[in-house]
């Protein structure tokens, strides 16, 4: 035991000595999710705050079904028309060069006569129906054409992301088809009150036939909408905790090159109880980077105007996945800084794989937005256990049972890499002879 304390406060006395060390170690990290968290929140999460994403329209048509498009998308407060560019109308080719040029996101732009058309189609379906029942001639209207349809333009900023491309897409038609439902309607009792004259079409509006009710199941007992900070907190904790290889490789490396690892080996001290003690301070330097970022979600973020971060009152689960994502950090550590022979070769391959099996494990990407194959490849990413467990916590109201799971699998990558570590360097002698 006291073989490994002075291993321990061999350790903790080389950490303290680099200030600087300590100060990137601790504050850079904290930095990051502040940074992330702003971009997302600030950045990408004003478009749907703010209602202020203007949008070039132009109306060639001037006509119910533009009417009720510009109408819609006002009534979104989601979205600015603009119809006009200083003193001059839009036109569709200005409209075109304002979108090519970056100065607007989205232009829309409605043909001339649109209108006019869907309502003849309209009204040559409603006739055709009208005719099945007997009450038109079918001969009178068998051989009238539709038109063809007419195509809505929508310029795109190439820079836009595609899920605000789709959501305006989405809006647009479902004005669109309630538009075309409302002069079904209308043309239809048009069309009875012809043939019957004692139908008197009753006056109804349109109404919408289902609402959709947003709700996120978890344990708490009350339910609480998701926000960027939830995601964002853990994901870059996790990404932030796994990059104390650098540190902890360097460290093993020192020690090799220097001659200290000779001097330690030749103790009577087993090197497996070298690598815990290396471990055991380094573990309470990821425990503190943790608590200083969710500490920074907390209290730093709502002063810039971002949603604070919620813990609920889930502080040993939390606990517990810190600890197990520490060890798995660690323990990779420990494997790259022994398989690596020199500085540049645990620096770059360490720094690298954490990259490649963070964007796996679903830290840059959500998983399900993934191909098949790749969702295969990243359930075996310790950063996906890490943040899935962390999800767990955070956003379902996880209790212990919950991330068990996930804990045992970031655990046993820990024993798993030491293993390695241990077995590699009891055939392979770090003394160069």
């Amino acid at each position: 035991m006291f073989k490994f304390l002075f291993a321990v406060r061999k350790e903790g006395l080389l950490l303290i000595r680099d200030k600087a060390g300590l100060a990137i170690l601790f504050l850079m990290p904290s930095f990051l999710i502040i940074l992330m968290s702003l971009l997302q929140e600030v950045g990408w999460g004003s478009y749907v705050k703010e209602s202020k994403v203007p949008i070039l329209f132009v109306d060639n048509d001037r006509d119910s079904l533009s009417l009720k498009i510009r109408k819609g998308l006002n009534d979104s407060q989601f979205f600015t028309i603009i119809d006009s560019l200083g003193s001059a109308p839009l036109t569709k080719e200005s409209a075109r060069e304002a979108v090519k040029r970056g100065k607007y996101l989205i232009g829309i732009v409605i043909p001339k006569g649109i209108t006019r058309s869907v309502r003849t189609n309209v009204r040559i379906m409603v006739a055709k129906t009208l005719a099945g029942f007997g009450l038109i001639n079918p001969v009178m209207i068998k051989d009238i054409p539709f038109n063809a349809v007419d195509t809505v333009t929508i310029f795109f900023d190439p820079t836009i992301k595609p899920s605000f491309k789709n959501a305006v897409l989405s809006s647009i038609r479902e004005y669109n088809y309630r538009n075309e439902n409302e002069m079904v309607f209308r043309t239809f009792n048009q069309e009875m009150s012809k043939q019957f004259p004692m139908f008197k079409p009753p006056e109804i509006n349109y109404n919408k036939g289902m609402e959709f009710k947003e709700v996120f199941p978890s344990e708490r007992t009350i339910e609480k909408t998701p926000n960027t900070v939830q995601h964002n907190v853990p994901a870059w904790t996790i990404f932030s905790m796994f990059f104390i290889v650098i540190p902890l490789t360097s460290s093993l490396i020192q020690e090799r090159e220097g001659g200290s690892l000779f001097r330690l080996l030749s103790l009577p001290i087993p090197y497996i109880l070298v690598l815990l003690a290396k471990s055991a301070v380094y573990l309470v330097v990821c425990m503190i980077q943790c608590t200083l970022m969710i500490l920074a979600g907390i209290y730093i973020l709502p002063l810039f105007q971002v949603p604070m971060l919620v813990i609920g009152n889930q502080f040993f689960p939390l606990a517990l996945m810190a600890f197990a994502t520490s060890l798995a950090a660690l323990g990779y550590g420990l494997m790259i800084g022994t398989l690596s022979t020199t500085h540049q070769q645990a620096a770059g391959f360490g720094s690298v794989s954490i990259i490649i099996l963070a964007a796996l494990g679903g830290i840059w990407v959500p998983i399900y937005l993934m191909p098949g194959i790749m969702r295969h490849i990243a359930i075996y990413s310790p950063f996906n256990w890490a943040i899935s467990g962390f999800y767990s916590v955070f956003l379902r109201g996880g209790s212990f049972i919950n991330i068990l799971p996930e804990f045992f699998k970031l655990v046993a990558f820990f024993l798993g890499t030491v293993l390695i570590t241990f077995v590699y360097r009891k055939f392979k002698s770090p003394i160069k002879k």
